[in-house]
């Protein structure tokens, strides 16, 4: 068997996470159950019988060495459920910015990148001696041509917010990217909006070792932009979006086309004028800055507009008609349409090809074969 370009893609993945949950769980369309299967038999990786953890085996490092690339794998197979669930979530994570395009394969935010960059955690923890980070909770550095964001997965445990916020700054001061933002991550818009802004009463909330501060108070003590952004498919699309130059003129632009109007000049946080008597301001929401969509919420109120306009994707509808129900009147998008007029893609060209090393020779896992007997 000759590995093909996504099957090595694959496996540095694998081996950059440590540990992944299975496909199902990524809900993104590059990868599927037959390609962990063809890998599994091969005897690359190893799957939990409980189906819920997939690692890499010697083997696949091994592989990947040959291919031109260095992984540190465990010193011993990891079996904590706790840690286990922590890098499933992390892989998750990880796989939403690789389907968006970004570079995830960095230990450190780059000062000149030609496309988006994410950096893991658990990547910038290794590079950095002393471990800085501590016990922090965030999932990675999101970084564009011109944002920094701190990424987060909302769940009902917290974060220790001012310490993850200083020693954010702190990590990012040498860069000349000046604007930052946050980007809360969970299984779905829906479920996101629903650990942030429907906490549980004090006799319901699970006990915590730690004072952590929950994703509500967070979202209500910071000034930054907020951004929900779901694992899966639909998060990818929106991070692609925030990684567009420009992004909301153009979004703006695109979707309303020739009926594109500027926003009134006093309402800042809105995207247009729409098209349609009584030509209401009009925010495109497509990067759900759930601060910036309160804000153009309430000074259009104030302007004296009955209500907003409010250009979102077919996903986050329900969301938004929910928070801003008599406030705005949410229309969905066509985001297929979109896709093709920006021009996206899996980021990985003819995946199907054979892979070739930097010495130009195919990697086949033939030869491989004595490493299938060593099933750690």
């Amino acid at each position: 068997m000759i590995l093909n370009v996504k099957e090595v893609e694959l496996l540095k993945l694998l081996c950059w996470c440590k540990n992944a949950p299975a496909p199902s769980a990524w809900q993104i369309g590059i990868f599927n159950a037959q390609s962990i299967a063809a890998l599994e038999y091969f005897g690359l990786v190893f799957v939990s019988r409980n189906k819920k953890y997939i690692r890499p085996r010697p083997s696949a490092y091994h592989l990947m060495e040959t291919a031109g690339f260095s992984f540190k794998a465990d010193a011993a197979p990891q079996t904590r459920p706790r840690i286990l669930d922590r890098r499933n979530t992390a892989a998750k994570v990880l796989l939403t910015f690789y389907s968006a395009g970004a570079d995830v394969f960095k230990d450190r935010i780059d000062e000149i990148s030609e496309k988006a960059v994410y950096v893991p955690s658990f990547a910038a923890r290794s590079a950095n001696s002393g471990n800085p980070f501590g016990s922090t909770k965030f999932y990675g550095i999101y970084q564009t041509s011109g944002t920094l964001y701190l990424v987060f997965y909302a769940d009902d445990a917290g974060v220790y917010f001012q310490k993850e916020l200083t020693l954010f700054h702190s990590y990012i001061d040498r860069s000349h990217i000046q604007n930052t933002g946050i980007i809360f991550m969970g299984g779905s818009v829906p479920e996101i909006g629903d650990t942030v802004f429907h906490e549980p009463r004090p006799a319901e909330q699970p006990k915590k070792k730690y004072n952590t501060d929950s994703f509500g108070k967070v979202f209500s003590m910071t000034s930054l932009p907020v951004h929900f952004v779901p694992v899966g498919n639909a998060g990818a699309q929106m991070l692609r979006y925030l990684a567009m130059p420009r992004y909301r003129e153009r979004l703006a632009r695109l979707v309303l086309r020739k009926s594109y109007r500027p926003p009134y000049d006093a309402l800042p946080d809105t995207d247009a004028i729409h098209f349609r008597p009584p030509h209401l301001p009009a925010a495109v929401t497509l990067d759900m800055d759930i601060k910036r969509i309160d804000r153009a919420v309430s000074a259009a109120k104030g302007q004296g507009f009955p209500k907003i306009v409010l250009y979102a994707l077919p996903e986050q509808v329900p969301f938004l008609r929910e928070r801003y129900q008599g406030a705005a009147e949410v229309i969905a998008v066509n985001a297929e349409r979109l896709d093709r007029e920006i021009g996206v893609g899996d980021g990985i060209p003819d995946g199907a090809a054979p892979y070739f090393t930097a010495e130009g020779r195919c990697i086949d896992v033939a030869d491989f074969a004595a490493y299938r007997k060593s099933k750690a």
